[in-house]
This record gives structure tokens, C-alpha cells and sequence, in this order.
């Protein structure tokens, strides 16, 4: 008898971690809180230039559709100007889109980062792994530091990994240059240029 209770115990567990409820809502791996402002440089380059050429990304606007962002505009501003993005998320994935729901390109797949390999217009994706992004230290606490590298490579053999993190999307990006990885881009400030109008549910 109490061999048949040590093996229904066990079972017992994992029926019980089976049948937990699974959130349904996936982790959004680009910015969407409305006022959210991220400044990104390139430390490949000198200063004063580094510096000057800071691109402002900042989330202009934001819908919620049962729990998540659906459509989300990013106005970005540097020295060259300003311009503004629409994207579309949907299922983990985020898909640049014209006002008419045209889809111009796919930054990220559906069932982000569990799809493994995709690729859009011609460039190979697959995500490399998980990690710890080593400049956290800029964000609040209660930002999760821990991303999901992918690798990029176009039809000419270029290679560039980027690094997302869940809310904030982008935060390093590297290029492979005479076999090393040099950083090109990385997130360096974090912050809200006015009060957020809307919170995550």
C-alpha cells in the first residue's frame, strides 16, 4: 500500500502543475507604455559625435486589446529629424504597419521567442538564447534584465545579433566586423517624458 501511495503522490504533483492556469497574455518585447522615452547611441563612434547622434524613441500613443498593446506609435527623433512608426502586436509578434494595416515588415514572429528561425524580405533570423543584458543597471528594478538574443543575417552575409528585453524591446545591438562583435547600438537612457495614460493590466 505504501508503495502505491509514493507513486500516486508524484503524479498527484504534476497533474496539479499541469492543470495551473497559463497566462494567455505573452510577453511584450518592444515598448509600449504611452510617454515611455528610450535614448539609444552608438558607442562604435567618438564623442562628441556618440552624443549627437542620440536617437529619442518615444511612445507617442497606445491601444490595449483584452490585455495587451495592440497598436502601438513610436515617434523617433535625432539630428536628421523625426518620424513616427506604427506597430501592430499580435501573439508575441511585432509587424510594422501603414494607418491601413498594410504590414511593411515583421520585426518580431508570432509565438516570439519560441519560434526559433523565420525570415522577412530576404533576411534569416534565429534566436540565439537567453541572457542577462550587463546594462541594466539604468532601469528601475522592477525591469526584468534577462532578454532574448537574435541573430540576424541578410542575403550578403552580414551578420547582427540583437538583444530584446520584455517592455522595452531593443536594447544592444552588435555587428560582426573583422570576427568580432562590435556594439552599434545600445539603450542608454530610460525614463517618461509625461505621466503614462495607460497601465498594463
Amino acid at each position: 500500500m505504501r508503495g502505491i501511495q509514493n507513486l500516486l503522490v508524484p503524479a498527484a504533483l504534476v497533474a496539479c502543475l499541469t492543470c495551473q492556469p497559463q497566462s494567455s497574455t505573452p510577453i511584450i518585447y518592444g515598448p509600449w507604455e504611452e510617454g515611455l522615452t528610450l535614448a539609444y547611441e552608438d558607442p562604435s563612434q567618438p564623442q562628441p559625435r556618440r552624443s549627437e547622434e542620440r536617437l529619442q524613441v518615444r511612445v507617442a500613443r497606445s491601444t490595449l486589446d483584452p490585455g495587451a498593446p495592440r497598436l502601438v506609435q513610436l515617434d523617433l527623433t535625432s539630428i536628421r529629424g523625426r518620424m513616427s512608426v506604427l506597430l501592430r502586436h499580435q501573439d508575441g509578434g511585432i509587424e510594422l504597419v501603414e494607418k491601413s494595416g498594410r504590414v511593411l515588415a515583421r520585426a518580431l514572429p508570432a509565438h516570439f521567442p519560441d519560434l526559433a528561425r523565420w525570415a522577412d524580405q530576404g533576411i534569416e533570423y534565429r534566436v540565439i538564447g537567453r541572457a542577462a543584458w550587463d546594462g541594466a543597471s539604468i532601469l528601475p528594478s522592477t525591469s526584468d534584465p534577462v532578454g532574448v538574443w537574435v541573430e540576424a543575417r541578410t542575403p550578403q552575409g552580414f551578420l547582427r545579433r540583437t538583444l530584446y528585453l520584455p517592455n522595452l524591446g531593443e536594447v544592444e545591438s552588435r555587428l560582426e566586423r573583422d570576427n568580432t562583435w562590435v556594439v552599434v547600438n545600445r539603450l542608454v537612457s530610460r525614463g517618461f517624458t509625461d505621466v503614462p495614460l495607460i497601465k498594463r493590466p
